[in-house]
């Protein structure tokens, strides 16, 4: 392990983002274990308790040494802090995440490890940095949410109406959950804005992508990995059973496809098919996200020194302060 102690005179922050499938994770254990770091977990599905699998927490088909903490994992001896923060059936905000973030940065920072924002959701990542300030924040509020689903479409379009026209002049007022979100933005309660990023700190952007195609193929290989031997289903049926099966964690990527292939609703083949193809839509998406930050350096996975780039890119960061 290399040691930079002496030259550093800031904060800095390695902040390596990219779409799934480009191996963020995998990466920056072996740059911690080469620098001498910890990692943070941006991404807002690896936040819940007993959803491993289908959130790729768990690496599939690699020897990693694994062992779970409170609110982070080791992996090969690096500590990922991030995992497990919540249960599913709990909600946990970029607000919260901009919140605990800063906190984490500065505790690794004075124990002399170099830190590492690691993660595919954009909103967390652009929240602890300063990028993208949330100043509508507001609670969700389960209760009211319930009610309204019981509501038809024209009484929850009049309530709307009554309560802000251009919020409804600017929605699809034929979706009932818009108007729904709409309405609940409407009556909730307003958070401060989005806590500052620390001072001191200095972030300094990587960017892991490739040609598309690459990436569905790289995506495709890990759905069929998890779903060989059904380890997405058992995890999924657990957590049915755990009755989180009603939260939105339960229908989001991957397992809202495993639950309507529990309730046999979808034959496996169109499953393994569907969440493919949700994979595919989520790295354009995340594509897109990241293509407006210019500050971000960008490196192909697709090219075999990758990896020696990106550590040469950081050591050289290092060296300059």
């Amino acid at each position: 392990m290399e040691s930079f102690e002496e030259e550093r005179t800031s904060m800095k922050v390695f902040v390596i983002v990219g779409p799934t499938s480009t191996g963020k994770t995998s990466l920056s254990v072996e740059l911690c274990k080469k620098l001498g770091g910890e990692i943070i977990s941006a991404d807002s599905r690896q936040i819940y308790k007993y959803m491993d699998v289908g959130t790729g927490k768990l690496p599939i088909g690699s020897s990693v040494n694994i062992k779970k903490g409170d609110e982070f994992w080791e992996l090969d001896g690096i500590k990922v802090w991030g995992y497990d923060l919540v249960v599913p059936d709990q909600y946990f905000s970029s607000y919260d995440f901009a919140k605990y973030a800063p906190e984490k940065t500065e505790e690794i920072f004075s124990g002399g490890k170099n830190v590492f924002l690691v993660g595919g959701t954009g909103y967390y990542v652009d929240t602890v940095t300063g990028k993208l300030v949330l100043n509508n924040n507001i609670e969700p509020d389960f209760a009211l949410r319930t009610e309204l689903e019981k509501k038809p479409l024209p009484e929850l379009q009049t309530l709307l109406t009554s309560l802000n026209l251009e919020a409804f002049q600017k929605i699809d007022k034929k979706n009932p959950v818009r108007l729904i979100r709409a309405i609940e933005k409407e009556k909730g309660k307003k958070k401060n804005l989005t806590p500052l990023p620390h001072p001191d700190a200095e972030f300094i952007y990587i960017g892991l992508s490739g040609p598309r195609e690459f990436l569905y193929f790289r995506a495709d290989k890990w759905v069929e990995e998890i779903w060989k031997n059904k380890q997405v289903i058992s995890e999924t049926e657990k957590l049915l059973s755990m009755n989180f099966g009603s939260f939105p964690p339960l229908r989001g990527l991957v397992y809202k496809t495993a639950v309507s292939f529990i309730n046999k609703e979808i034959t496996e083949a169109a499953a393994i098919q569907r969440i493919k193809f949700d994979i595919h839509a989520y790295i354009r998406r995340q594509q897109t996200w990241f293509k407006r930050n210019p500050d971000i350096k960008w490196f192909d996975v697709s090219v075999d020194s990758y990896t020696e780039n990106v550590y040469s890119f950081i050591k050289e960061n290092l060296k300059n302060g």
